[in-house]
């Protein structure tokens, strides 16, 4: 008989998407009842599956090594109850396995030692990431529409409270704090300074943060703006009049900000390194010798002609001709090749995988239907207008709605219509970009040179004459391209021609230093 450990885990935003508990120990216990399993013990964890560092699990691990051989199974729901994070998963396998220890997943079984099934496994591991990026880019949409729809998102700003208007929906209104924001921007107004301002509020009372300060003196909310981000960055954006009830007059606000610019002192910040074309694997690359960052500079010959190089401030021994350098990673990744099988696999699962998100989704004519709906109530909102029906303050409010409204629907048709393609044809490039690699690398800018060998080397390397080591190769990249030996190395130890994996990347001390 068979005996195992049961883990059932849920994060905290899980609860109520049927991830709970009690449902995925019911799962697992049935099927040992039904396999004829003897449960050693039980656990269960609400934690983030990003990693391992969780508390439940490092008390498995820990069990499993004070009764090592007295446990064959470890088992779970779903692969992303275990993990979702790729690179440790397949290192913690391992560990497991040492244990006498195999992981299985009731709902989506895999013989892990056929080495096909490791891809599929990285197919099971990232889709749930996939999913929580697409959800991410949703709510930040809403978030942005409801902005645009001069509503305030999150906790109200000093001076306000967080509320509801008559539809239900979140407002911010004036508090009991509101006659001190009013205060301030009389003070300032006054040519005070914020510290002067600041002791003055203080001898009746009301003490504020230096930097809340700050943010209360410089933020347009109070002139009933409500900032709205530009699509897909933290900076940046446009301001909309927000539905809420200002606190200061325009007029006023603005010559606060005149006198707050004209004693303000811009500090000279260093400007960071800028990126060299010249020199794309700078920050990529570790000492030979004493285990250090190169750094890179180009030299100018007698000649005149600029020379670049890779090389160590630190020691000062390697000092590596960027040129050759450059050649050597050509000749490193061009010792990646894609397998064929896997691929066809590879593309077969993820098309499968697809089709069924696919029937989860709104309909697409749902959606043009509420398209619709909302793009004929504002025709008839400037019909209104225009007949006199409404006045002017009532159709900047309404129409702030609905084209909020139209956006959102706008957006999610976009998705609907491209969320499906978008991941064909990321696969598409993806695999043609490895079968091609060489070729891709050599035409593309410095940048995307710098970006390729850092998603398929995630750890710096360490280069020498006979080729380089690294503490981790990209493992979805090693499985597509080496499927054939699963993580079987090669001869001499290595994985990928010229590529030593390593588990300390620091010098050995036998190796020479290499000049390249």
């Amino acid at each position: 008989m068979k005996r195992a450990i049961l883990m059932a885990r849920v994060s905290s935003d899980e609860q109520a998407k049927g991830y709970s508990l009690d449902i995925q120990v019911d799962k697992l216990s049935s099927h040992c009842a039904r396999e004829g399993i003897q449960i050693i013990n039980t656990y269960r964890e609400d934690h983030s599956a990003k990693n391992f560092n969780r508390p439940e699990f490092k008390k498995i691990l820990s069990e499993l090594k004070a009764i090592r051989g007295k446990v064959d199974l470890l088992l779970v729901t779903t692969w992303d109850r275990f993990s979702r994070n790729v690179t440790e998963s397949y290192a913690v396998l391992d560990t497991l396995k040492q244990l006498g220890v195999e992981v299985q997943a009731i709902e989506q079984p895999l013989d892990l030692s056929i080495p096909e099934n490791l891809l599929i496994l990285g197919v099971y591991l990232n889709l749930p990431d996939i999913d929580n990026r697409r959800r991410s880019i949703k709510i930040t949409e809403g978030v942005r529409a409801a902005a645009a729809a001069g509503r305030w998102q999150g906790k109200a700003p000093y001076g306000y409270r967080n509320a509801r208007d008559e539809g239900n929906k979140p407002i911010i209104v004036p508090s009991d704090k509101a006659a001190v924001v009013k205060e301030i921007y009389s003070q300032l107004a006054s040519g005070r300074s914020q510290a002067e301002v600041r002791e003055v509020l203080k001898k009746k009372g009301v003490v504020i943060p230096r930097a809340t300060f700050s943010v209360i003196a410089r933020n347009r909310v109070y002139i009933g703006e409500i900032h709205v981000r530009q699509g897909g960055g933290k900076t940046g954006g446009y301001y909309v009049k927000g539905l809420h009830q200002p606190l200061i007059e325009t007029d006023v606000f603005e010559k606060v900000q005149a006198l707050l610019q004209g004693n303000y002192r811009v500090k000279q910040l260093a400007k960071p390194k800028a990126f060299c074309e010249e020199l794309p694997l700078r920050g990529l690359l570790l000492c030979e010798n004493c285990g250090r960052n190169l750094t890179g500079s180009a030299s100018r010959s007698h000649t005149g002609d600029r020379h670049y190089y890779y090389h160590c401030n630190n020691c000062k021994t390697q000092r590596l001709r960027a040129e050759q350098t450059h050649d050597m990673m050509l000749e490193i990744l061009s010792g990646l090749k894609v397998n064929s099988p896997a691929k066809k696999l590879y593309e077969a699962m993820v098309k499968k995988l697809l089709q069924k998100r696919k029937t989860e989704t709104r309909p697409l004519a749902s959606i043009q239907a509420d398209l619709q709906q909302v793009e004929t109530r504002l025709q008839t909102l400037d019909d209104n207008l225009m007949d006199k029906v409404i006045d002017a303050a009532t159709y900047a409010s309404v129409k702030s709605r609905y084209s909020a409204q139209l956006q959102k629907l706008q957006t999610e048709l976009t998705q609907q219509g491209s969320s499906q393609s978008e991941f064909q044809q990321f696969l598409k490039r993806g695999i043609h970009m490895l079968e091609n690699l060489p070729v891709f690398y050599q035409k593309s800018s410095g940048q995307t040179k710098r970006d390729v060998v850092g998603s398929i080397f995630p750890e710096k390397l360490v280069l020498s004459k006979n080729g380089c080591r690294t503490q981790k190769i990209n493992e979805a990249v090693l499985l597509i391209a080496t499927t054939d030996k699963g993580f079987s190395k090669k001869e001499k130890g290595q994985l990928l021609p010229n590529v030593e994996l390593s588990n300390q990347v620091a010098p050995t001390g036998i190796e020479p230093v290499s000049g390249v």
